[in-house]
């Protein structure tokens, strides 16, 4: 499966004017990024992306979060569980994958750790992606996450709807109803699980558990 297409349309960054938020594979800032982070950020999902191989199923969640993609390259995953020594490494990580952070602990997402404790931490068969694949923030600043306008994710479906597009055959599936939504933009009607965040990880394990039995 060559994704190369998708990756030019998301490594260039969302359309217009998108003030507030950061395209990790292109940007860094110098107190929160270490050195060559952009470019690590490209190899970390590229390497992802062959452990993936072809999709039976994508989760598509909302945006990247400043605990998550946004220093990993990698939706709903942490530089800890790429790297980290706390056990929370997942089993297809560790070399090449690098952390981009400034971080000496490495950043953590709960959410990811939901998702990828629900898929197992088993990659092949499974990808995760947005669909707003970059790093909205807040009035807190660059560690901090918002939710992206609508009219910001409409205009950026492109990327989503090219991967689909290479991946067809894939069962889709919403992680939280905005994705549902913008989903719905490009005509694909997926299923909606409940997302992970605020007391939804239970039923998020449960009703993922039902897709992949």
């Amino acid at each position: 499966m060559d994704l190369s297409p998708v990756l030019r349309l998301l490594y260039r960054g969302p359309r217009g004017g998108a003030p507030g938020v950061v395209n990790p594979y292109r940007e860094a800032f110098p107190d929160l990024d270490g050195p060559a982070a952009a470019k690590g950020r490209r190899e970390n999902l590229e390497a992802y992306l062959d452990r993936v191989g072809t999709p039976r199923l994508i989760l598509v969640g909302e945006a990247l979060g400043f605990r998550g993609g946004r220093f990993s390259g990698i939706a709903f995953t942490s530089e800890r569980q790429l790297l980290g020594p706390d056990g929370r490494r997942l089993p297809w990580a560790g070399a090449p994958f690098r952390a981009t952070s400034r971080n000496p602990a490495l950043w953590l997402e709960p959410s990811g750790s939901i998702v990828w404790d629900a898929l197992g931490g088993e990659a092949r068969g499974t990808l995760l992606w947005n669909s707003f694949p970059w790093h909205p923030y807040g009035a807190r600043g660059p560690l901090s996450n918002r939710t992206p306008e609508r009219s910001l994710v409409a205009a950026n479906l492109h990327v989503l709807e090219r991967l689909l597009a290479e991946t067809a055959g894939a069962q889709v599936l919403a992680v939280g109803r905005t994705a549902q939504g913008a989903l719905a933009e490009i005509g694909v009607e997926a299923p909606a699980l409940r997302h992970p965040a605020h007391g939804g990880a239970e039923m998020f394990r449960q009703q993922l558990r039902r897709w992949r039995a």
